[in-house]
């Protein structure tokens, strides 16, 4: 017989767990802004200096009046692809 996950792994009942052992995932405050994931990637890229892959290039993102000339249709297609999510 051959070990697999199922016969390796034992599930415990939640009363047998110590609570001290759970991890409790930190609170999510809405009062403080979150970084986005540009200001992220500009921070690890700082931090890395040249070992910073150079495949990865971080743009930052273009002001509303970039979009301003372009018709209304393909200014919101455009504006939904620059958010981020």
């Amino acid at each position: 017989m051959h070990p697999t996950l199922a016969r390796l792994v034992r599930v415990l009942p939640r009363s047998q767990v110590d609570p001290a052992l759970r991890p409790v995932p930190a609170p999510l405050r809405s009062d403080v802004p979150r970084p986005s994931l540009i200001e992220i990637l500009q921070k690890r890229q700082e931090e890395a200096g040249a070992d910073y892959p150079s495949n990865i290039r971080i743009e930052a993102l273009e002001a509303k009046t970039a979009l301003r000339g372009l018709p209304k249709e393909a200014r919101k297609t455009l504006a939904a692809m620059l958010k981020e999510h």
